[in-house]
C-alpha cells in the first residue's frame, strides 16, 4: 500500500512539472502564429527588428531602413519594443540637412594652420637631429652574460 502511495505522489509531481512546460510551449506557439507585418520583434538570439513580410515559416525582419534579414518563425522569441530609441527616417533627413560638411577629395587642397610647422619648414636643428644616430643608452651595450 505504501508503495502505491509513493508511485501516485511521484506521478502527480511528474504531471505537474510537465504541465508547466506544456503551457509555455503552447504560449510560444500561439505567439508565433499571431505574428503580423509591422510588429516589433526580438529573436531568440537578441536581434531586434520589424516584421516586413511573412511567407509561411519564413519571416523577413528589417533591423534598420533597407536592411532585411530572413528568419524561421521558430526563431522569434517575443513581440517587444527595442530597448533603445528608434529614429524615424524623417528625423534622419532633418539632421542631415542641418549638419552638412564639405570634405575635399584630396589632401592637397588643405592648408596648415598658422604656427604649425610642416615637413618642409623644419628648423635646421631638428633636421640635424633627425639624421643623427640615436645616442647610446645604458642597456644598449652587449651583455657579457649573454655572449
Amino acid at each position: 500500500m505504501e508503495f502505491l502511495i509513493l508511485i501516485a505522489v511521484f506521478g502527480l509531481m511528474m504531471w505537474m512539472m510537465s504541465r508547466g512546460a506544456k503551457k509555455q510551449r503552447q504560449a510560444a506557439i500561439d505567439l508565433r502564429n499571431s505574428l503580423e507585418v509591422g510588429q516589433q520583434v526580438m529573436t531568440a538570439s537578441g536581434f531586434y527588428g520589424t516584421i516586413v513580410d511573412i511567407d509561411g515559416d519564413v519571416i523577413t525582419i528589417e533591423s534598420t531602413p533597407g536592411v532585411e534579414t530572413m528568419w524561421k518563425r521558430e526563431a522569434i522569441a517575443s513581440v517587444t519594443e527595442p530597448p533603445f530609441a528608434v529614429e524615424d527616417e524623417e528625423e534622419l533627413v532633418e539632421e542631415d540637412e542641418v549638419a552638412t560638411v564639405s570634405v575635399p577629395d584630396d589632401a592637397s587642397s588643405l592648408t596648415s594652420a598658422p604656427g604649425v610647422v610642416g615637413e618642409t619648414e623644419r628648423p635646421a636643428a631638428e633636421t640635424d637631429l633627425a639624421t643623427d644616430e640615436p645616442a647610446d643608452r645604458t642597456g644598449d651595450e652587449p651583455d657579457e652574460r649573454r655572449a
